[in-house]
């Protein structure tokens, strides 16, 4: 919507500890038990263990709905601070370091004749690409995606056949 009525929620949050500690306590009392319960934790070498444990005893809520939506102390401040949500491998492209054929690569790999691709490699594997033009390349738990950037709303079918392929050993 091109209006300028809305604002988008980036999911980025500024608030002062005790406030949201206490929304914690006012509305997600389930989730400040479990966490007060591990207080002498923190801070120690013992916190990020008792971390891995009570977030996974905690409900599935997200931050929106178990506070903000029912909070009366939340603003929204209008900014545009160059933000891109880098989910996508496109928004990894628009925003990568290009070479003069503008592929953004990120790996050891060796190029001839192309141009405008997207390469992610693990380290220790040399690639050589040839003759691609507007490509997503990306190994990944020894898995070898090459598909066109422009097909990329497809992955997910991908990655279920990959599942499929191999009894759910890729992710």
């Amino acid at each position: 919507m091109h209006s300028g009525d809305f604002l988008w929620n980036a999911g980025l949050f500024v608030w002062r500890a005790d406030v949201i500690r206490r929304a914690f306590e006012r509305d997600l009392g389930e989730v400040a038990d479990l966490f007060a319960e591990g207080s002498a934790q923190l801070g120690t070498p013992a916190e990020a263990d008792f971390i891995d444990w009570a977030y996974a005893r905690c409900p599935n809520v997200s931050i929106d709905y178990g506070i903000l939506e029912k909070a009366d102390n939340v603003y929204v401040l209008p900014a545009d601070i160059g933000w891109s949500d880098l989910g996508t491998w496109e928004s990894l492209y628009r925003v990568g370091e290009r070479d003069a054929e503008h592929n953004v690569v990120d790996g050891e790999v060796l190029l001839y004749d192309t141009q405008d691709c997207l390469i992610k490699t693990p380290p220790g594997r040399l690639v050589v690409v040839q003759g691609l033009d507007h490509y997503l390349v990306a190994e990944h738990d020894n898995v070898l995606l090459i598909c066109q950037r422009s097909e990329e709303q497809r992955l997910k079918d991908f990655v279920h056949d990959a599942k499929a392929r191999r009894n759910g050993n890729y992710s």
